[in-house]
C-alpha cells in the first residue's frame, strides 16, 4: 500500500512538474492584432527556412527507401494501392487535389481564429502548440529531408500535379518555390490533428469527436494523392501530440490548469 501511495505521489509530482513546463510555453493570448501579426511572421518564416532548407535529392532518396522499407516490415506499404484506387476517377482526384492544395491553409487558421474569439481561455496553449509542432518540423525538414511517394513508388500518379488548382501553376506550387523533399512530418495531417484537438478541448457535445474524421480524411488524402507516406502521417501526429502535452494540453482532455485563461473579474458599478 505504500508503494502505491509513493506511486500515486510521483506520478501527480510529475503532473505538477508538466503544468509548470506547460505554463512557461504557453505564451498568453495577446490583443487580435499582435496575434495575426506574429502568426503571419511566424508563418513567413516557417515558409522561407522550409523553402532554403538544405537538402541533397539522392539523400532523401535514401531516406525514402528507408521509410518504405519500415513500413513493409509493419504492414502499413499502402502508398501504391492508395493511389490506384483514385487514379482515373476524375471525380476523386480533382476533390483531392484541390483538398491537399487548400483546405489546411483555410481551416486552420479558421480553427485559430474561432478559438481566439469564442474560446479564449483555451487559447493560449493551443495556439503554443500549433507554433511549437510546426517549428519542430522545421527542424526535421532541414535535418532528414525525404523524398514522397510520388518520386520513388513506381507506378504511383502525381494526381494534385494533373489537376493543379485553378489559380496555381501546378498542385505543388510555382517551380523553384517549393520544396519538394520535406515529406516527413506531414503538417497537413499534423495541423488536422491539431484542428481535431482544438475542437473537442474547446467544446463538450458529444458531436465534437466528429472532428477527428478531419484529420483521418486528410490522412487518406495526402497518401493517395502520392504526397506523402503512412509514416509522415504517424509522424505528424506525433510531433503534434508531443506539442500539445508540452503546452498543458492532455490526452484526456483535461487543460492544465496553470495555462487556463481566467475570465476578466469586473468591477461592480456602485448604485
Amino acid at each position: 500500500m505504500a508503494t502505491s501511495g509513493v506511486t500515486r505521489s510521483e506520478h501527480e509530482g510529475e503532473e505538477d512538474r508538466m503544468d509548470v513546463l506547460a505554463s512557461r510555453l504557453s505564451w498568453r493570448r495577446l490583443p487580435w492584432f499582435f496575434e495575426v501579426i506574429s502568426i503571419g511572421i511566424g508563418y513567413g518564416l516557417y515558409a522561407v527556412v522550409r523553402l532554403y532548407t538544405p537538402g541533397h535529392r539522392s539523400t532523401a532518396d535514401l531516406h525514402a527507401l528507408e521509410v518504405i522499407h519500415l513500413e513493409k516490415v509493419f504492414g502499413i506499404y499502402h502508398e501504391l494501392s492508395l493511389n490506384r484506387f483514385i487514379t482515373g476517377k476524375t471525380w476523386l482526384e480533382v476533390p483531392a487535389s484541390y483538398y491537399y492544395a487548400t483546405l489546411h491553409f483555410i481551416i486552420t487558421p479558421l480553427v485559430l481564429a474561432w478559438l481566439f474569439k469564442r474560446h479564449q481561455h483555451v487559447y493560449a496553449p493551443l495556439r503554443s502548440a500549433i507554433v511549437i509542432a510546426t517549428a519542430a518540423a522545421l527542424v526535421v525538414y532541414a535535418t532528414w529531408p525525404l523524398s514522397p511517394p510520388r518520386f520513388m513508388v513506381a507506378g504511383t500518379i502525381d494526381t494534385v500535379f494533373d489537376h493543379p488548382v485553378a489559380w496555381a501553376v501546378n498542385g505543388h506550387g510555382v517551380s523553384g518555390l517549393v520544396n519538394e523533399i520535406a515529406a516527413m512530418p506531414s503538417l497537413h495531417v499534423g495541423w488536422a490533428v491539431w484542428c481535431a484537438v482544438a475542437v473537442c478541448t474547446a467544446l463538450t457535445s458529444r458531436w465534437r469527436y466528429l472532428a477527428w474524421l478531419y484529420p483521418i480524411g486528410t490522412t487518406l488524402v495526402v497518401v493517395a494523392t502520392a504526397n506523402h507516406y503512412v509514416l509522415d502521417a504517424v509522424a505528424g501526429l506525433a510531433v503534434v501530440a508531443v506539442a500539445l502535452q508540452l503546452c498543458g494540453v492532455r490526452f484526456s482532455g483535461r487543460v492544465a490548469a496553470t495555462v487556463v485563461a481566467k475570465p476578466p473579474v469586473r468591477e461592480k458599478l456602485a448604485a
